[in-house]
């Protein structure tokens, strides 16, 4: 085991658990053998010599486009139906019974919107939050430099989560979105509500089944 989960055996016991469905992905860590391979790729040398790698999350990533190009490799070859990592998870998966039925959801929140979120449950349960004591957004910076990924990974992304976006009633996000198809914009995100038939969804488990876009 690596210096990181050396200390952490229940941590390394799922990751092995886990490893047959990250091993579809070999690209992902071709080369990198430990976490110190792994640092000098995205964390500044300077940085690195202090010792004090914790630091490295405070700063924007170095990475050249080596790890950006194995993102959008993974993001082509992944379908989105076996998540290895906890982040991959969708969100409507955790909000119905595995029967199809709905949890009873009384709120909705939007993470890109966290803090007025947050202080709106606040306001409502007569709590103040005190100034200081909310963060929100990402803690540490992104590994790879997200400026280097491509339009067409972020579609591909777009329709992975279209389902939680469509059943969640959340704003698609602008690179989600289409323009007009005489402008070459064929690729549109949309959600579509099908009624079940024997032919087209016979295992269906409601009359009612949603689309979120279509898989060629």
């Amino acid at each position: 085991g690596g210096s990181i989960v050396r200390d952490k055996p229940r941590v390394r016991q799922a990751y092995l658990r886990n490893k047959y469905r990250v091993d579809k992905y070999p690209y992902l860590y071709e080369g990198l053998k430990s976490i110190e391979d792994f640092r000098p790729m995205y964390c500044p040398a300077d940085v690195l010599e202090n010792g004090h790698f914790l630091d490295c999350n405070q700063y924007q990533s170095i990475d050249d486009g080596t790890l950006s190009h194995r993102f959008e490799q993974f993001v082509r070859d992944y379908s989105g139906l076996d998540p290895f990592d906890i982040h991959l998870n969708m969100q409507m998966g955790n909000l119905v019974f595995p029967t199809g039925e709905p949890f009873p959801v009384t709120a909705i929140y939007n993470a890109t919107l966290a803090e007025s979120g947050w202080q709106k449950v606040a306001k409502e349960r007569g709590v103040t939050i005190p100034d200081g004591e909310m963060t929100h957004g990402r803690k540490i910076t992104r590994r790879f430099n997200v400026s280097k990924v491509s339009r067409e990974t972020n579609r591909k992304i777009c329709k992975i989560l279209a389902l939680d976006y469509c059943c969640l009633n959340i704003e698609l996000p602008a690179e989600c979105r289409g323009g007009l198809e005489q402008d070459g914009d064929d690729d549109a995100l949309y959600c579509s509500m099908e009624r079940r038939n024997a032919e087209t969804m016979k295992y269906a488990l409601e009359p009612l089944v949603i689309h979120p876009w279509s898989d060629p």
